[in-house]
């Protein structure tokens, strides 16, 4: 009974591995914190994907679809005015770090872009490394939209060889003007090996800040006064 259950365990882990799928979902501004000042943000997502290393398809309209809920916790930090690093974990077993260093605007512009890095794994069975563009207007100061494209490589460690690419992006609306909640909407073209399939997310969270958010870019300034 013991083994009959290690072995039911073991085979549910690896199917959800093979399933599983880098972290894509939004809900990140083209604005950056602002240097001491953190956040922390949760959010309720569904992922649609294909299994793309389902070895019993033998093309793309063979691949089955998997959908899947997941929750995913982030945290960021402002390193800087213009650099913000952090992490996200999420139920779907993925864990990633990531930067960001914004390169238009500031904190008050009504438009703001800041291109990041990310780097992701799957318990260490699988590994990312994505190049995201987050971008960001601000309407008023309590609307945010949120369009970021994103390209995006995965490969599992110990399976086929052949890695997956991810293009495509979020797009998200967010109310509030410290603390923010909203909807994220994202779809990405993914590929392996000349297998290509749509893989789509949709997810509501929200957005608890910490720090001195009426500053900014003016909080050096007081400091060189």
């Amino acid at each position: 009974m013991i083994k009959y259950t290690q072995y039911l365990i073991c085979t549910i882990i690896i199917a959800f591995l093979m399933s599983s799928c880098a972290s894509l979902t939004g809900f990140e501004e083209g604005r950056t914190l602002g240097a001491e000042n953190s956040e922390i943000g949760v959010s309720l997502n569904y992922v649609k994907a294909p299994n793309l290393f389902d070895d019993e398809s033998s093309s793309s309209d063979d691949l089955d679809n998997i959908g899947f809920p997941n929750i995913e916790l982030n945290y960021k930090y402002g390193v800087t005015n213009k650099l913000d690093v952090g992490g996200k974990i999420s139920t779907n077993l993925n864990g990633s770090t990531y930067a960001k260093y914004q390169v238009v605007g500031d904190n008050s512009s009504k438009f703001a872009l800041s291109p990041g890095l990310e780097i992701g794994t799957i318990l260490g069975s699988a590994y990312s490394i994505g190049i995201p563009i987050y971008t960001s207007i601000y309407p008023t100061d309590n609307v945010t939209i949120n369009i970021n494209p994103r390209f995006m490589y995965q490969f599992v460690s110990a399976g086929p060889t052949e890695g997956a690419t991810y293009i495509g992006g979020n797009f998200g609306l967010m109310f509030g003007k410290k603390n923010k909640f909203g909807i994220d909407i994202g779809y990405y073209n993914v590929g392996v090996v000349g297998e290509n399939q749509a893989l789509l997310t949709f997810g509501f969270g929200g957005k608890f800040r910490f720090g001195d958010f009426d500053t900014g870019s003016s909080k050096s300034s007081r400091k060189r006064r």
